[in-house]
């Protein structure tokens, strides 16, 4: 039965999304810890490659958790277009406005994830430096952001009202904005440092034997990319850090659609 369906018949609850999504993500760490980090059955190394860490090959753009976001935002999607037709059909033109608004955010959203827009005009259209690239994609992202900031404030009154959807809405919205401050300005105030802490904490499990690995994924990037190329701390920081962080914010997002569409059917059904 696929998504539009179990919409119909009511039978997807926003708790659903959660453990999915927490599932998936917690899934993944237990993975990342037993192989990366404690080694077990010796499978650190798995799959190989340049950087030879199974989080490299779970977390980077476009792998499993990446696509997991993506089927969850296609979810958001359909799901607030759906909530849209029903406000439609309910005459509650104001609140509907709200969702279709979301829709088109959650749209740009999977748009600018999956084929990295910004990219392609700021590095090779414009071809800005890295300062200037940073400060651009902050006004990108807070034009982006603008959008539902907008329609929350003019037509978020009846989603301001129900309380569980809201904080759903506010977790996931927070979750998104931290993921965007690591992707874009972060990296001109040093948020590399969460990636450094994040190797840290691994080694202090893993022990030495995990920091010899450590620095022979990065002797690799230096034989094979330079000393220019992204170092292994930026890897963490962007992979495993950022794309949690989206995981979660599209969990979280999904929900409290799904969880206004529960409230929307039940007025309906009352009358």
């Amino acid at each position: 039965m696929d998504l539009k369906q179990k919409l119909e018949n009511h039978q997807l609850k926003y708790w659903h999304v959660l453990g999915f999504g927490f599932g998936i993500l917690g899934i993944s760490y237990l993975l990342v810890l037993l192989i990366d980090v404690l080694n077990i059955l010796g499978l650190r190394g798995l799959p190989g490659g340049i950087i030879p860490f199974f989080w490299n090959t779970l977390f980077a753009e476009r792998r499993f958790i990446e696509l997991t976001q993506w089927t969850l935002i296609t979810g958001l999607i359909t799901t607030s277009y759906y909530i849209y037709k029903e406000l439609l059909s309910q005459e509650k033109f104001i609140d509907a406005k709200f969702w279709l608004i979301i829709t088109v955010t959650a749209g740009l959203m999977l748009f600018e994830d999956a084929l990295n827009p910004r990219h392609f005009l700021f590095r090779n259209v414009l071809e800005l430096h890295w300062r200037q690239i940073n400060i651009a994609e902050t006004i990108y992202y807070g034009i982006l952001a603008g959008i539902p900031a907008y329609g929350f404030l003019r037509y978020g009154k009846k989603v301001r009202e129900h309380r569980r959807t809201l904080v759903l809405l506010i977790i996931g919205g927070l979750f998104y904005g931290a993921a965007v401050l690591i992707s874009g300005p972060g990296h001109s105030f040093g948020v590399t440092v969460l990636g450094e802490k994040g190797l840290e904490a691994t080694v202090a499990i893993g022990g030495e034997e995990l920091q010899e690995a450590y620095n022979l994924a990065e002797q690799r990037i230096i034989e094979v990319h330079g000393n220019d190329y992204d170092d292994l701390a930026f890897m963490f920081t962007d992979h495993f850090i950022e794309e949690s962080l989206e995981l979660i914010g599209a969990t979280f997002l999904l929900s409290s659609a799904v969880r206004y569409l529960e409230l929307v059917r039940k007025r309906k059904d009352r009358n």
